[in-house]
């Protein structure tokens, strides 16, 4: 087969990909602009340039307080975004770079830890906030949704490809730990620190089962426990449209932080979680 023609199917094949998973999204941001019955017409009323209005981000902003909740996710899940990268790098530049007694069996012991499921750690996690008296707190989810296991394996594993003549030059040079550390390690790591970064905002964001579980005031609610409360009928029509609005809101911030560190996803996890 020509060169030409593979290039061309393989154009074709990845702009249907793309189409594919962009179609959840265009349904998503054009139901938000659209009456609620324009789900239930036969066909759907997906058209871009007609019966478009705000109603919709209006009965968002009327029904839930979206900005209080807004600020209760970016708190909770800025805190453990930098709760977890710290912890991250620190234990990953141990393991990647460090020699100590019990080295492989710690290892193996956190690779362990990252095959449980978050399920059978609920009822647990529970009672531990509870006794402290952190349940319907932003610490005690913080606390408790911080799960570093994946993110010492990943920072690990792109510390090992650092060449430790670097490390031992600084030695010679008079650096201690924590220069080298702060003025070598992170910088080069930062890629991996990216990769990290997003997917821990992603995964803390989304976390509507066990932000449910420990945050019961209203003053307390995060933006996946205030769309909660669009589910259902309002004066027995659906409320499909203002969902789709509130989760087209709900994505900016996800879309915001993704694209500021972007370039260090696929560096990061090509270089990352390959090598090592």
């Amino acid at each position: 087969m020509p060169t030409h023609r593979r290039f061309s199917l393989s154009l074709v094949f990845l702009l249907l990909l793309m189409a594919v998973s962009l179609l959840p999204f265009y349904i998503m941001v054009s139901g938000s602009l659209k009456p609620s019955m324009s789900f239930f017409m036969v066909p759907m009323d997906f058209n871009p340039f007609i019966n478009l209005g705000l109603s919709n981000y209006r009965a968002v902003l009327k029904k839930v307080d979206m900005f209080r909740s807004f600020g209760n996710s970016l708190f909770i899940t800025g805190t453990t975004v930098m709760i977890t990268v710290v912890i991250s790098a620190m234990s990953g530049y141990v393991f990647a770079k460090k020699k100590f007694a019990g080295k492989r069996f710690w290892f193996v012991v956190l690779l362990v830890t990252m095959m449980l499921p978050r399920q059978l750690l609920m009822v647990p996690n529970f009672m531990i906030a509870h006794s402290l008296n952190l349940t319907d707190k932003a610490f005690g989810v913080i606390l408790t949704t911080v799960h570093a296991s994946y993110g010492i394996f990943l920072c690990k594993q792109y510390m090992s490809t650092l060449m430790d003549e670097m490390i031992e030059a600084s030695v010679i040079d008079g650096c201690g730990e924590v220069r080298i550390f702060t003025e070598i390690i992170v910088p080069l790591s930062t890629p991996v620190f990216g990769a990290l970064a997003i997917f821990t905002f992603i995964s803390c964001w989304n976390d509507f089962i066990w932000q449910n579980i420990m945050l019961t005031s209203k003053g307390n609610r995060t933006i996946p426990l205030a769309l909660s409360y669009l589910i259902g009928l309002q004066d027995g029509v659906s409320t499909i449209g203002p969902q789709m609005a509130g989760a087209t809101m709900s994505m900016i911030p996800i879309l915001i932080f993704f694209l500021f560190f972007q370039k260090y996803f696929i560096k990061g996890i090509s270089m990352g979680a390959v090598k090592g």
